[in-house]
């Protein structure tokens, strides 16, 4: 469980890092997030035959729907956070996701102190992420910025989206690969019916298959950790990205290393480290 989450974090830098190129190139969010999952739906779609699975009743088809529907509003304001604030102080925000899996998890499964301990050290690595200067209260202001606003909600709808995405995964009514076949193909048709972007672009064919590709390798690791791990837990390991992020953004778009956010990533790590005891 811990390699597979830990590889869905590292992927989900390069992925955020890499959809920033993309999007700049674009120069249009909707028409980025409807061609990217897409690419992902026809890659996807190619291997169907071989590996859908799909128990078929009401409540499948509800919790499936709701997970595509959630996962539709945690793209858009990621996408609109990735316009207005750095990668690596957004990948911190969406660091969050896991207390917003544990709070409904609590309600449904019961409470653990364990498991709160390093979701705590997650949101405290966030509050660290915006202090200002020496005043500890800067936070609190800085969170009401826009970029930031759509970064915590991309958090809410990410973190509520994985209660009903293991559910599905743990009782086998759907398998990894099925689920983000569907997840992909309901986000690129929501968006496009509300928007109707631009969705061809030749030059771009390549960077997108390659991004799909990797969004594939990511979501499918995150979704087998889901289906044999305490969700809670697979999410705050897989969310660790922000460590990633800070050091790729660094090299590929000079984006500044300050202490705020090397205390952000520390207390990140620290809060693995209790997971793994």
């Amino acid at each position: 469980m811990f390699f597979l989450a830990l590889i869905s974090s590292f992927l989900n830098a390069v992925n955020a890092l890499y959809a920033k190129k993309i999007t700049m190139q674009m120069k249009d969010n909707n028409s980025f997030i409807v061609t990217s999952f897409l690419v992902v739906t026809i890659l996807l779609g190619c291997v169907m035959p071989w590996y859908y699975s799909f128990s078929v009743t009401p409540a499948t088809i509800g919790l499936l729907i709701i997970v595509i529907i959630l996962d539709a509003l945690s793209n858009v304001s990621f996408f609109l956070a990735l316009g207005r604030i750095e990668v690596s102080q957004l990948a911190v925000y969406t660091a969050l996701t896991p207390l917003f899996t544990f709070i409904p998890n609590s309600i449904l499964h019961g409470f653990d102190i364990h498991i709160l301990i390093p979701v705590l050290l997650i949101v405290l690595g966030v509050y660290f992420l915006n202090v200002r200067g020496k005043n500890m209260l800067s936070p609190l202001v800085e969170i009401k910025k826009p970029g930031n606003l759509l970064g915590v909600a991309a958090a809410v709808s990410a973190g509520l989206s994985m209660v009903p995405t293991q559910q599905l995964l743990v009782h086998q009514w759907i398998n990894a690969p099925t689920l983000y076949f569907f997840r992909a193909s309901g986000i690129a048709l929501i968006i496009y019916l509300i928007h109707r972007p631009k969705i061809w672009y030749p030059k771009l064919n390549m960077h997108l298959s390659i991004r799909g590709v990797l969004a594939i390798t990511q979501w499918i690791a995150l979704f087998a950790a889901l289906k044999i791990a305490n969700g809670t837990l697979v999410v705050a390991l897989a969310y660790t990205s922000p460590i990633f992020a800070l050091f790729l953004a660094r090299i590929y778009y000079k984006e500044k290393i300050t202490a705020a956010k090397l205390i952000a990533c520390c207390i990140t790590i620290l809060g693995i480290l209790f997971i793994l005891e």
